[in-house]
């Protein structure tokens, strides 16, 4: 399995618009990019990892304000997957994929934080 590294890490909010204005006006962050259609929202600081935001939806496992998820960037979805079954890691439901924009594979560690395995396709914005 190759890691690539961390490069964001996401929240589940009530309200995504009202979250989004809370991170630019509130706490000077930038916003990248935000996509009313999959209800999330990137933002950033001049430096450092992606902030990212998701309204809770019935689809979604973390309910807001409880957690955030640390996303841990692989090359090979598939490949990484394969490699935490054999090494018995606890995975939450299957490879979810954004058509075109990223995969994702959701998984808990000993204590139950739950982290995501993502391969990115291309960017959701062009």
């Amino acid at each position: 399995m190759n890691i690539k590294g961390i490069h964001l890490s996401w929240i589940v909010v009530a309200d995504i618009e009202a979250a989004i204005k809370f991170y630019t006006e509130t706490v000077g962050l930038n916003l990248l990019e935000f996509h009313k259609e999959y209800k999330w929202a990137e933002l950033q600081g001049q430096d450092g990892a992606t902030l990212g935001i998701a309204e809770h939806s019935t689809g979604c496992e973390v309910e807001a304000g409880s957690n955030a998820v640390v996303t841990i960037s692989v090359e090979d979805i598939v490949a990484a997957r394969e490699s935490f079954l054999k090494k018995q890691v606890q995975l939450v439901g299957d490879i979810v994929e954004v058509p075109g924009h990223v995969k994702m594979q959701t998984f808990k560690d000993q204590d139950g934080n739950t982290f995501q395995l993502c391969q990115m396709l291309s960017p959701l914005h062009p």
